[in-house]
């Protein structure tokens, strides 16, 4: 992107010139209009100095920076990217943006306690009892407003009582001394370690029924939360740690997988930006989305097929995160085999890890979430489904689960685990 880069210093003034140039490109295109709110602000405010976007003001810029939510959709819709002459990368500019402004504006503390995800995670599942009951305390919620500008009618996932990594380090090796069709480094993320952790369980389930030996390195959180505040050096700590951690697995033969979205892109797409080894990379080509896995697996003739029971009519709305990969809808197509009758909703949920929770974006969060709210309403169904468990929530508390029984929405891999009858 016309020599700017996520792990060199901001230039701003190299950064204004690229911004402008970029807007100027955005502003002829248009494609992106409606898309999300950042692009609905800046082609509102370039209209209103009449296509001249020299003329936007330093809270224009602000704005549109702070309304990104880094989903990541501009990049696959943008007809402009590398290799294009124009070189554009409109959720790079973003985060060098949000990178500039840290520096400028500085962080507050509230966005920085609210990304550390693995000390949260930790003390919510080590006190999970009271900690759930505390957040569904409407005078605790109100307190947590006021105190961290977190809003009071933000659902929150549960935490477990028993993390994920415990309740796999207690259950043993079922695959010990077989001889396994695959094997799996599973990269379970933070989300999954101590709140989604059923998720978890399904996955290794599906895995381990279809032959594959499962095993779980020493991981920390994956660094997508840093991007919200533009934290190149956070997020270079992590790859490098979790990249230490899994490759000598790779190098063993172990394949990576994940069952969160936002986690496997990190591993498959960022990382190598930020860290340009030769262990990154072996690492990014080796990973796969959990789905993405098991249809790779039904290609060769590995997948099970002895479903005991179909799932119905399932409503799946496909992640942004998921989307930005590219693989094509590998969960639809596994939900299928397993029999199920498959609506795909692509549509954001506005979700996001942190950007709905805080005070000033939620609102505009749940409209987003409506438009995937209507596509589901339009097909009624049996389940609603999605690959991650924050846009699962986020559906939920939007009203798509009022339309099936009050259901919580899923992990695909969790209907999949069901389809094949193993106990939960």
């Amino acid at each position: 992107m016309k020599g700017l880069s996520l792990i060199n210093p901001v230039d701003p003034v190299q950064l204004d010139r690229e911004t402008l140039r970029i807007y100027e490109i955005c502003e002829g295109c248009r494609r992106c209009f409606n898309l999300c709110p950042s692009f609905n602000t800046l082609l509102d405010r370039i209209d209103v100095y009449e296509g001249d976007v020299a003329k936007l003001t330093p809270a224009d810029h602000h704005r549109v920076v702070d309304e990104c939510y880094y989903c990541k959709l501009c990049f696959n819709h943008c007809p402009y990217t590398p290799p294009h002459q124009y070189d554009l990368d409109f959720p790079l500019l973003m985060v060098l943006w949000k990178k500039r402004l840290a520096a400028e504006r500085g962080v507050r503390w509230r966005d920085r306690l609210l990304i550390m995800t693995d000390v949260i995670g930790r003390l919510g599942s080590l006190t999970a009892p009271l900690t759930n009951r505390f957040l569904e305390n409407r005078l605790v919620r109100r307190l947590l407003e006021l105190v961290l500008g977190v809003h009071r009618e933000r659902r929150v996932l549960h935490f477990s009582r028993e993390t994920f990594p415990a309740w796999f380090g207690r259950r043993g090796t079922p695959m010990k001394g077989s001889n396994p069709v695959r094997k799996v480094a599973l990269f379970s993320s933070c989300l999954v370690n101590y709140q989604a952790t059923d998720v978890g369980k399904a996955t290794v389930q599906v895995l381990e029924k279809n032959g594959v030996e499962v095993v779980l390195p020493e991981q920390r959180c994956c660094g997508m939360p840093s991007f919200d505040l533009g934290d190149d050096r956070a997020i270079g700590v992590a790859a490098r740690a979790n990249v230490d951690s899994l490759y000598p697995w790779v190098a063993q033969g172990y394949d990576v997988v994940v069952p969160t979205v936002s986690c496997s892109l990190m591993l498959k797409r960022e990382y190598p930006g930020v860290v340009a080894d030769d262990k990154t990379k072996r690492v990014a080509e080796r990973t796969f989305d959990v789905c993405e896995y098991l249809m790779k697996m039904k290609k060769d003739g590995q997948l099970a097929t002895d479903f005991m029971r179909k799932p119905g009519r399932v409503a799946y709305q496909v992640p942004c995160h998921l989307r930005d990969q590219n693989i094509g809808f590998k969960s639809k197509d596994l939900m299928e085999c397993a029999g199920a009758q498959v609506e795909v909703i692509e549509k954001c949920s506005g979700h996001d890890g942190t950007w709905s929770a805080k005070t000033e974006f939620f609102p505009l969060s749940m409209t987003i979430a409506a438009k995937a709210v209507r596509a589901i309403e339009k097909n009624p169904s049996d389940l609603v489904a999605s690959d991650c468990p924050l846009a699962g929530l986020q559906l939920d508390q939007a009203g798509a689960s009022a339309h099936v029984g009050g259901t919580a929405s899923l992990h695909p891999i969790q209907i999949v685990r069901d389809a094949y009858g193993l106990p939960k």
